[in-house]
């Protein structure tokens, strides 16, 4: 990546940047007609905490910008999709966000930096997939889903996991009710897990990483203490490695990434030896990423839309995360396109590069992973940060959505 892209993907348009660009808007009835000749060939993907809602509240401008997606019809006029490194049930998920965006035009003001040409759409149609949590990815990971596997987070991380394609779930309250009932001299005496999945920070930090150190040290039987520390440990799939979110309150919360750094700080001063993670997803990685655009490709086809994704546009806030995985997608995409020689891959052949053109093992695209051929040649991410306050997402996403729409021709 060049030093000019960095530079395009930290910098905010100016206030006069702004103003002479705004001359360039047109209506999104114009708009939708171009849509019918041109479809379009990039997908949008947006975060939510702290660009679409702070919280539970939803912020002002998303009301306008996420109308300005849909058509005179209330169809979506190009594949979108939220990603998130939260963790819950993306069917719920879906349907609060489809009920948030219902919009009553006479509870909603205008911005007063731009004026829409027609009335807001009544609501945005969401399918449960096109919301992606930080565990989401772990759908393709089908050589772990007949395992029995330890589930760590908060709210019900059994049916979660379940949904994703785990058939063997168990939580860290059924390990602890359990191991004293086990006879370990009849067929019980054996593992009740073989794997970890960290899905989110628990309630009890100091209960999960006192039973998370005993389960790593003792190979999954923490009722036999080892002669020795192992250089090797239980398989752990972890998601969400971000160190701080934004919530409600004014500063930021201590994420799921500060639960992963005090158990590799507790682990490797016990053990001796690094945590190793077996997989790692989630923004920024490049695996989530891969499965977002899989899931606009999805979305595309459900659309009606046959031109294949280009271009990836991501509306981000967190400069660490959002623009990190931005970036290192885009490296990802050049490693996987000269690779491949611009050639589309069948779907054995994708899963072997997708290993050539990883950097990392623990943020390698499962081999057998179902996902639509990978087509999309940039990823670019519209970085939103406030305070100072940022130029508002309306009149961001207002302006790309338009000029993209009008020049599609950029992007075959």
């Amino acid at each position: 990546m060049t030093e000019d892209t960095l530079t395009d993907l930290y910098t905010i348009p100016s206030a006069e940047q702004l103003d002479l660009r705004r001359a360039s808007i047109i209506s999104t009835d114009s708009t939708d007609e171009r849509h019918d000749h041109f479809p379009p060939s990039f997908g949008l993907l947006f975060d939510i905490d702290g660009v679409l809602m702070r919280g539970s509240t939803p912020i002002k401008e998303a009301f306008e910008a996420m109308d300005l997606l849909k058509g005179r019809n209330g169809k979506l006029r190009v594949p979108i999709a939220f990603v998130t490194n939260a963790c819950g049930d993306i069917k719920s998920k879906s349907e609060q966000l489809s009920s948030i965006f219902k919009i009553d035009a006479s509870l909603l003001k205008c911005s007063p930096q731009i004026h829409l040409s027609r009335k807001l759409n009544s609501i945005l149609f969401l399918e449960p997939e096109q919301v992606i949590f930080a565990p989401s990815p772990f759908q393709s990971f089908t050589n772990w889903h007949d395992k029995r596997v330890l589930v760590v987070g908060q709210g019900d991380m059994k049916k979660i996991a379940e949904g994703l394609g785990f058939k063997y779930v168990y939580t860290m309250e059924q390990v602890a009710e359990a191991w004293p009932l086990l006879d370990m001299v009849n067929h019980e005496n054996r593992k009740i897990v073989v794997t970890i999945v960290l899905m989110g920070e628990p309630t009890q930090w100091e209960t999960y990483l006192q039973l998370l150190i005993d389960l790593l040290l003792t190979n999954g039987k923490p009722d036999h203490k080892p002669e020795t520390s192992p250089e090797n440990h239980l398989p752990v799939l972890a998601c969400n490695m971000d160190l701080l979110y934004m919530g409600q309150a004014c500063m930021p919360r201590f994420g799921h990434g500060a639960f992963l750094v005090c158990l590799e700080s507790l682990y490797e001063r016990v053990s001796g030896y690094p945590l190793k993670y077996t997989a790692l997803v989630g923004k920024p990685s490049e695996i989530t990423y891969r499965f977002s655009e899989h899931t606009l490709s999805k979305t595309a086809k459900r659309l009606g839309i046959s031109r294949p994704l280009r271009k990836i546009y991501f509306f981000g806030d967190n400069p660490e995360v959002d623009i990190l995985g931005a970036n290192l997608y885009n490296m990802y995409l050049r490693r996987y396109r000269r690779l491949s020689g611009g050639r589309e891959l069948s779907f054995p052949e994708q899963g072997k590069l997708d290993k050539k053109a990883a950097v990392a093992s623990s943020r390698t695209v499962p081999a057998d992973a179902a996902f639509l051929p990978q087509t999309a040649r940039s990823v670019e991410c519209r970085f939103l940060l406030s305070p100072p306050p940022p130029p508002p997402l309306l009149i961001i996403l207002h302006i790309h959505l338009n000029n993209l729409l009008l020049d599609l021709g950029n992007f075959k």
